[in-house]
Parts: structure tokens; C-alpha cells; sequence
């Protein structure tokens, strides 16, 4: 509290007066506050408790502890990490490499769904918003690269800067994967054109803010009269929801402008979609050099941290 100042002239300054002076953001921050200090705080717990565990012989591979350990040992290992490179998500490029047509796009988005999504749309399930009593499956927007729709539509000098480094930004991370600088910077404006595309479709975040927009029920049938090239009922069997009839389509207008990029059939421009989707989702996994080029961008560049987090 700050007692200088009376709470009726500034009831900020007189609740929070003399924390707000004496507190600097942390540098790999780019805000503080109480939740930010509670989730530091439950981070530097869950910390300590995977050190201990990793000291617990009862925690084999096979043990759900032990694989959630095996996981944070690979990740901490950046000495594999480094050597290993691109390695880890290579059989999945070669797939992205093997598309030739629409029917080939969504088998192997079907196959990654598991695993992490491809981009273009997303499958999940939660509660029903009118019916708290069940679960329901939801299907959204895809992945895009920028945070707010506003980076891609907006001309204003802010979003058009980070739009236009966002693009260099891209072009410098397929250069990871084995491109070429010219080849890497025209793979970057495809990806840009097709998240443009998918951004102008969206809504803004007050619209998203709007439940009623975003609550659209739809039978199976009817989401696949919205988009026809993709094999709904196939799709959900694969994820073991095959017995699904309705669902919740937070965004027709999206799924609408999919279908016509679908439609478009510019497969080298989906190709490169995908490749960007994996490698920017794969970014922190990866070597050293490639988790430090994405902070550049992600980091600094977009949210205007100083370090990077340990």
C-alpha cells in the first residue's frame, strides 16, 4: 500500500502504490504481477518434485511417472538435442513432401491429429457450453503463426512491422530444414498468404469474446456439407469418435474459407504451411540453435523480452 496518496484521489496508487515502485519486470518477462509470481512459484514447485523423482528407482519407463521423467530428461538434454538437429520431425517433412492432393492433405493431418495438430483446423473435446451435464466435440480454428488477427489485417506501422519481420522471421527458420535463402524467403510468403487468408476469415477477439457466435451446433452431415473435402466421419473414427452425430463449429465463416483454399488445390502452398506449423510447434524441442531463433522472433521481437527463460 502506498498511505501517501488517499484511495479516493487514487485507489491504485493506494492499493498497489509501493509494490509498483519497487518491482521490476523480470527480463525474461514481458509483464509481472500476482499470477505471474503464483505461477513462478508453481513452476519452481513442480521443479523440485521432477528432481526428486528423477532420485526414485520405482520410476521405470514403463511407469506413467517414469515415461513424463523420460520426457524431461530429453528435453533437458541439449547435448542430444544439438546433435540430433532437424532429425526428430524429418519423417514427418518427408510426409508433408509425398502430398499430391486434397485426399493426401487430410490423411495425414488424420494421422498427426494424435500427436499435434498439422494446422488448418482443430479437433478437441470439452464441456457443453449449454449442457454442463456432457462432454462435446468441438471443432476450431487451425494454427497460425501471429497472436491477434489485427498482425495480419491491420496497415497500422505496429502490426505491419511485425508482420513484415514475422515473414523474415520464417524464411530464416526454413533455412533450419535445408532451404535455401531464396527458396526459404518464397516458402515464407506462401505461409503468410494462407494465414492471411485464414486471419481475415476469423473472428476479432471481440466477436471470439461473443459465446453466441461461437456456439454453432452442428450434425455431422451438416459440417460436412460446409466442407466437403474433408472426410469428417472418417476423420473423427480415427480418433476414436466415430459414434459422434453433433458437434460444435466455434467458426463456419473459417471452415467456409478453408474449403476454398481447399478448393484452390495450391499444394505446394499447403506443403509449405504444414512444414512451417511443425517446425514452429517443434521450435523448443529441437537443437539449441533453433529454440534460440525462434525466441529472437517470438521473444523479443513480438513480446519484447530481454532473456530467454531458463
Amino acid at each position: 500500500m502506498d498511505t501517501k496518496v488517499r484511495p479516493n484521489d487514487d485507489f491504485f496508487r493506494f492499493v498497489n502504490g509501493t509494490w509498483y515502485d519497487n518491482t521490476e519486470i523480470p527480463a525474461d518477462r514481458t509483464r509481472w504481477g500476482s499470477f505471474d509470481e503464483l505461477r513462478q512459484n508453481t513452476d519452481n514447485d513442480v521443479l523440485q518434485i521432477l528432481n526428486e523423482a528423477l532420485q526414485n528407482p520405482k520410476y521405470t519407463s514403463d511407469t506413467d511417472q517414469g515415461k513424463a521423467l523420460n520426457l524431461y530428461r530429453t528435453i533437458m538434454d541439449t547435448v542430444s538435442r544439438n546433435k540430433a538437429g532437424i532429425n526428430p520431425i524429418k519423417p514427418t517433412l518427408a510426409k508433408i513432401d509425398k502430398i499430391k492432393n486434397v485426399k493426401d492433405l487430410h490423411q495425414l493431418i488424420m494421422q498427426e491429429q494424435r500427436t499435434g495438430s498439422l494446422g488448418f483446423y482443430s479437433i478437441g473435446v470439452g464441456t457443453d457450453s449449454k449442457n454442463s451435464n456432457r462432454n462435446i466435440v468441438n471443432v476450431g480454428l487451425g494454427s497460425i503463426g501471429l497472436s491477434d488477427r489485427d498482425y495480419y489485417v491491420s496497415n497500422d506501422a505496429d502490426p505491419k512491422e511485425k508482420r513484415e519481420k514475422y515473414e523474415a522471421h520464417i524464411a530464416r527458420m526454413f533455412q533450419f530444414i535445408g532451404m535455401k535463402p531464396a527458396k526459404a524467403k518464397e516458402e515464407a510468403s506462401k505461409v503468410l498468404a494462407i494465414e492471411t487468408t485464414l486471419s481475415t476469415a476469423s473472428f476479432d477477439r471481440v466477436e471470439r469474446r461473443d459465446r453466441r457466435k461461437t456456439y454453432n451446433a452442428m450434425t455431422v452431415n451438416d459440417l460436412q456439407n460446409l466442407t466437403p473435402s474433408i472426410a469428417w466421419k472418417q476423420q473423427l473414427t480415427s480418433m476414436g469418435l466415430g459414434k459422434v452425430d453433433s458437434l460444435i463449429v466455434s467458426q463456419p465463416k473459417y471452415m467456409q474459407t478453408l474449403e476454398k483454399i481447399f478448393q484452390e488445390n495450391k499444394v505446394d502452398a499447403w506443403k509449405s504451411y504444414l512444414k512451417w506449423t511443425l517446425l514452429r510447434s517443434s521450435a523448443g524441442k529441437l537443437s539449441t540453435e533453433i529454440e534460440d531463433a525462434n525466441f529472437d522472433f517470438y521473444g523479443k521481437t513480438l513480446t519484447g523480452a530481454i532473456a530467454q527463460r531458463p
